[in-house]
């Protein structure tokens, strides 16, 4: 069952992820603000969010979403290179598998986030309820920046360089990257919705 979850998943994204045009709102520029890499986020969200939304649940979802791309193709790029070095080349290969054990974990916990928002989606929420999902993505999200960086280091001392090492580490970095990014989207999300909510109820009021 749960090999069947992740494809469906990234079908759903795959089929609503394109939005005609590219134009930027200033509320998106604005929620982009609040992350570490904001010219990242205005690029990876340009042509993947409406540009009237006036939502921060959506934008953040919409950088969830991306985040889950990332990370998936940076899976099946990491398990290719396992491949070709996994006959002759011992030690290289030990460096790619543990990232790709790594990233693996990362496409998990993106997968877990994506099913919570949409559980939150439309939901009517007890404080409680609400701040028990917000921890659980908060916690997910940590855990795929964690799982990078622990994948960047082990290369640390590696034999492998060249292009192959310089395109992992670019597509790596890119996961930790646009997922920081989610993570400081949702934060404001969830600040938006404390602000908002009318007796803890989400959905009620939009901005």
């Amino acid at each position: 069952m749960e090999k069947l979850v992740l494809p469906l998943i990234l079908l759903f994204i795959f089929s609503i992820f394109v939005v005609d045009g590219a134009t930027v709102s200033k509320f998106v520029e604005s929620q982009c603000r609040r992350t570490r890499y904001p010219d990242l986020c205005v690029s990876s969200l340009a042509t993947h969010v409406n540009p009237t939304s006036q939502d921060p649940q959506e934008i953040a979802q919409v950088a969830l979403k991306v985040s889950i791309v990332k990370a998936v193709y940076t899976k099946n790029y990491l398990k290719m290179v396992s491949k070709e070095l996994k006959q002759n080349k011992a030690k290289e290969y030990q460096a790619v598998k543990d990232c790709l054990d790594q990233i693996s974990d990362s496409v998990s916990q993106l997968t877990n986030s994506f099913k919570e928002f949409q559980h939150m989606k439309g939901a009517e929420y007890s404080e409680g309820d609400f701040a028990w999902c917000q921890n659980n993505v908060q916690t997910w999200l940590s855990t795929v920046l964690t799982d990078t960086y622990i994948c960047m280091d082990g290369f640390y001392g590696s034999p492998m360089g060249g292009k192959t090492m310089a395109m992992i580490n670019a597509r790596v970095l890119n996961v930790a990257q646009v997922t920081s990014n989610t993570l400081a989207l949702f934060n404001g999300f969830a600040a938006w919705h404390k602000a908002n909510s009318n007796g803890g109820s989400y959905g009620k009021n939009q901005p």
